[in-house]
Formats: structure tokens, sequence, C-alpha cells
């Protein structure tokens, strides 16, 4: 019977032993269960962050491209103007209506910029329509003043036009550096 003892108390061991295990095996994937769950939350937080940067950045891009084509397209009326003026011819009134838009719309846009940032950019941006008004109004000033007739009316008007095309130009090559900077930078 010893032996018949033994063999019961051996079976009784090995399934303790057996329940004792399969806790164990039972806790351990639990744990690693929850380790998974854990540092798939952490890749999935990380992710979204990295994504909405992305999407922020490409805001910005698409805000400031618009800016920039805009004031191109101010740029490139106002230096038609600026050749009919020195051929003697004034400011058509079509032209004035679309150096209006134009400088209307780089107004809006630039306010966009508040948007998406930063800072700097949006200082720089709002700068643009300022300095384009300021452009147009020289022109109109040339223009009326070719109208009259008086050379030293045109002379001064024309040195007007040069110093806010100079203000033009600097605003849009800050315009531009601060954003390559802005749209470079890790956020």
């Amino acid at each position: 019977m010893d032996q018949g003892i033994a063999g019961v108390i051996a079976g009784v061991a090995g399934l303790v032993g057996a329940g004792i295990g399969g806790l164990a095996t039972a806790y351990g994937a639990r744990i690693g269960a929850q380790k998974t769950i854990e540092a798939a939350q952490t890749q999935v937080k990380h992710q979204s962050a990295a994504e909405h940067v992305h999407w922020v950045r490409e805001q910005r891009r698409l805000v400031y491209s618009e800016l920039a084509k805009l004031h191109a397209s101010f740029t490139m009326t106002s230096i038609k103007c600026k050749i009919d003026l020195v051929g003697g011819q004034p400011l058509a009134e079509e032209a004035k209506e679309s150096l209006i838009e134009q400088v209307t719309a780089l107004g809006e846009v630039s306010a966009l910029t508040v948007l998406w940032g930063p800072d700097d950019v949006v200082i720089k941006a709002r700068r643009l329509p300022t300095t384009a008004a300021e452009k147009f109004s020289a022109l109109v000033a040339w223009s009326a003043a070719a109208q009259t007739g008086s050379a030293t009316g045109i002379s001064r008007c024309s040195a007007e036009y040069g110093a806010a095309d100079e203000a033009d130009k600097e605003a849009r090559h800050e315009f531009a550096s601060t954003t390559r900077r802005a749209l470079a930078a890790p956020s």
C-alpha cells in the first residue's frame, strides 16, 4: 500500500504542479498581452502625432504657396502697368480693378496664415498685402501725374513707385525665406 499511496500523492502533486504551471502560464500570457496592448497604444499615439504634424505642415504649405502665387500675379500685373506708364499711357480701369482684386486676395489669404502659423510667418505674410497696396497707390499716383503732364510730378511719383517696389520685393523675399525655414523645421 505504501506504493499506492505514494502513487496517489505523486499524482496529486503532479496535478497541483500542472495547475500552478497553468496559472503561471495564464498570468504570463495576461502580462504579455497587456504589454503588447500598451506598445500598440504608444505606437498609435506617436503615429497619430506624426501624422498631425505632417497634416499641419501640408496645410501651411498650401496657404504659403497660394499667397506666393497671388503675389507673383500681382507683381506681373504691376510690371505691365509700369511699362504702360513709362510708355506714357495712363493706367487702364481694367488694370486698376485687377490690381485691387489682387491686393484684396493677398489680404484674404495672408489672414489664413494666422490659423497655421508660426508667428514669424504670420508677420511676414501680413506685410505682403500692405506693401502691395502701397505699390498700387504709387502706380495710381504716377498715372494721375502722367495725365496732368507735370514732369516734376511724374518724376516724384516714379521715384515713389520705385521705393514701393523695393519694399514689396523685400517683403516677398522675407516671406519666402521665413516660410522655407518654417516648412523645413521639424515641428
